[in-house]
């Protein structure tokens, strides 16, 4: 025993012994885990809701208050300049000198301030911008409106000047053109702009006034530069890895964000006044879709970013006069502020966890006893008969036996061993059933069909046989790979399965359960896209007497490809039930859909009996051809007279399809190249390799479910 217990590596060839045992683990963990989860959600999510409003609130209202003190200062400010230079009217003999000498303080003392502007209504202009360490002053004399004198101001000097052409009146600039629909001495604040005269983003504040023994209306205006709105939003961060930032009418940016993109005066002045929506920042953007879906009102709110993190926003309206509002946005990921709360666990977490251990050390060790148990009698059987097979590993489970990868001692041939399960080999019908599936099987010789090499028992009785084994994937898994299948290589694949249904057809036999899962594509010799029809475990023979074989009062079969007949009376199986079925599975390939989908074994069923199933260019989702079409639709015929005469009939009429031929060996081998590595998995173990499972089993006389595949739920037997 320890000798074969060490050649067939117990531990890890049989590993589907601990699955159950796994499986129980894995349902105590995750409800442990969930309630554990749960209670931690309960207390920390509003704890870290209250948090982030507090934090939001707070920012939001800082913000506010700094812009509306910056923006009330510059009103101030404007006044004040006003009062500087109301009694001195802007004429060609104005001397730029005083004009400086009274307007310059203003932007020596306030670095917020950009520039002032100072126009009359008959085009003439004084600016003083600030630059560096110095100044620059531009004026324009109405007299000549195309010319811009310019000087350059250091330490209350001029040191250079020069002469520009303008294009662009004083009285054509937004501030002059607002101030003038206003009162005057009232304030107007324009939208954000760029400054004709610093080509730097600002909003500009001005008011309007008439000179004593002036007839001309002056207007003066205060620019407020947007970077110290940016130096304002990005030193006001709310947490390690929050953002803030302001924007206006049409979500323009009026201050940036934090970012390592605006690290510099130009990429800051760039990015001042673009949509919101261009910053390229995706926590803002997911932030301004989720406040869109609210209504863009004054809220705070979590919303999910791209990687699924939480993030906690505030929108708060600013309101800087009564025609100009703008919005202060906070937004602060939740996994900031983990780092400061802290986590009290308590005894129900406490208790959770402990009775989660306690009950999942009960289950490991009665599992392991009865696995141990299992593993003797498995190991015991093994020996006794598989004396010329070596067993790799197990590779699936059908209703009646178990399939094993293995290789024959002397011919070193890989083999698909299938061993009766031991509840099954102490019925006299369940081992007649099983020597009738062999015996059939081995009997038909058909390329397509799976080959049958040897056939016995062990000295305790339990049956065994040898067959093909078939690298390759179910009709099922190329689906799942690549979705509907191409006409050309839909016909290709029916065809040959055809060719084997013919041959048991010509012999007396039905196989009863055609489906993808039962149509094996492999390779075979170096040709690809071969077809294996397997699990021939409820083939019935027309012209067998037995009712324990063919058991006549017995609903057999899979729903999803059942023809009606066998639904209304199970004992009239004919080779036309086959060709239904067949109808089936290429209505599945070519349209990724069943012929009929319902929620229950019952609801199919009916289907199949009384509804008209659509052509499968209907649900397909690319183009089925019409002559392809109308022979699957002949197989669906719900009498079966009205069906294709035979197998061979119905390959005959697809090799006549107008696609017959286009797929070849160069098309499978490429596909092959591709798909080959996914082939083996992504679908249930029972489809992987050939062998019998039973999918609906009914006894008609009592209306119970008398065998049915372990574990699986109705609606997909």
């Amino acid at each position: 025993m320890k000798t074969l217990t060490k050649t067939l590596s117990i531990d890890s060839r049989f590993l589907h012994l601990y699955r159950p045992l796994v499986r129980r683990l894995a349902i105590v963990f995750v409800i442990t885990a969930g309630l554990v989860l749960a209670a931690l959600l309960f207390f920390d999510e509003r704890l870290v809701k209250r948090t982030s409003e507090a934090l939001i609130s707070s920012v939001a209202d800082g913000v506010e208050h700094n812009l509306k003190e910056a923006f009330s200062l510059n009103a101030e400010l404007l006044t004040l300049a006003r009062q500087q230079v109301q009694d001195i009217p802007l004429a060609e003999d104005t001397p730029d000198a005083e004009l400086f000498a009274r307007l310059g303080p203003f932007l020596r003392s306030y670095p917020s301030l950009d520039s002032i502007n100072l126009a009359d209504t008959a085009g003439n202009e004084f600016v003083v911008i600030r630059e560096g360490a110095g100044f620059r002053t531009r004026r324009i004399h109405a007299a000549q409106p195309n010319i811009a004198r310019w000087q350059q101001i250091r330490d209350g000097q001029p040191v250079e000047s020069w002469e520009r052409k303008t294009d662009t009146a004083p009285t054509e600039r937004p501030w002059f053109k607002g101030a003038m629909k206003h009162d005057p001495l009232a304030r107007y604040w324009t939208e954000p702009y760029t400054f004709l005269s610093t080509k730097e983003p600002g909003i500009s504040v001005s008011t309007r006034w008439t000179p004593q023994d002036s007839g001309r209306e002056h207007v003066i205006a205060m620019n407020l530069s947007l970077a110290s709105v940016t130096k304002l939003t990005t030193t006001q961060q709310p947490s390690k890895n929050g953002l803030t930032l302001v924007f206006g009418e049409q979500d323009k940016v009026i201050g940036l964000p934090r970012s390592e993109r605006f690290h510099d005066e130009r990429s800051i002045a760039a990015a001042e006044l673009l949509p919101v929506s261009q910053l390229g920042i995706a926590e803002v953007d997911q932030a301004m879709e989720a406040w869109d879906e609210s209504g863009r009102s004054d809220n705070v709110f979590a919303y999910s970013d791209a990687d699924g993190k939480t993030w906690w926003a505030g929108f708060s309206s600013i309101e800087l006069d009564e025609d100009h509002t703008v919005w202060s946005t906070v937004l602060v990921p939740r996994s900031d502020l983990f780092g400061a709360l802290v986590v009290t666990r308590n005894l129900t977490i406490i208790g959770l966890i402990s009775a989660g251990i306690l009950l999942a050390a009960a289950i490991f060790f009665s599992s392991m006893r009865a696995i141990r148990r299992q593993l003797r009698e498995t190991v015991d059987r093994i020996e006794q008969k598989l004396g010329q097979y070596h067993v790799e590993e197990k590779i699936g489970e059908g209703g009646n036996g178990t399939v094993y990868r293995a290789r024959h001692a002397l011919l070193r041939r890989p083999t698909a061993l299938k061993l009766m399960n031991p509840e099954f080999a102490r019925s006299d019908a369940a081992r007649e059933r099983f020597e009738h599936e062999v015996r059939l099987t081995s009997g038909l010789s058909h390329p397509n069909t799976v080959a049958i090499y040897d056939f016995g028992h062990t000295s305790d009785g339990t049956l065994y046989y040898a067959m093909e084994l078939l690298e390759g994937g179910t009709l099922s898994r190329l689906v799942q790979l690549g979705g509907p299948l191409p006409a050309g290589r839909a016909i290709h694949l029916l065809a040959q399965a055809c060719g084997s249904l013919a041959e048991a057809h010509s012999k007396g036999l039905i196989h009863r359960d055609i489906k993808p899962s039962n149509l094996i594509v492999c390779e075979r010799g170096g040709l690809y896209d071969v077809v294996k029809v397997v699990d021939f475990g409820l083939v019935k023979e027309m012209a067998e007497v037995d009712g324990n074989l063919t058991q006549a009062d017995v609903l057999i079969g899979t729903p999803f490809f059942m023809a009606p007949e066998i639904i209304s009376r199970p004992g009239a199986a004919s080779p036309q039930s086959d060709l239904y079925a067949l109808g089936a599975v290429g209505y599945f390939i070519v349209s990724g859909r069943q012929v009929f989908e319902g929620q229950s074994a019952v609801e199919i069923c009916a289907a199949h009996l009384h509804d008209v199933p659509e052509r499968p260019s209907a649900k397909a989702s690319c183009p089925v051809p019409a002559d392809l079409e109308d022979i699957l639709m002949a197989c669906l015929e719900k009498d079966p007279q009205a069906r294709p005469a035979d197998a061979e009939a119905v390959r005959d009429a697809l090799l006549r399809c107008k696609d017959a031929g286009t797929w070849g060996p160069a098309e499978a081998k490429a596909w092959w190249s591709e798909y080959a590595s996914g082939l083996g998995g992504g679908e249930p173990e029972e489809d992987a390799v050939p062998m019998t499972r039973t999918e609906l089993l009914v006894d008609l006389d009592s209306r119970l479910v008398s065998m049915q595949a372990p574990g699986q739920p109705e609606n997909e037997r």
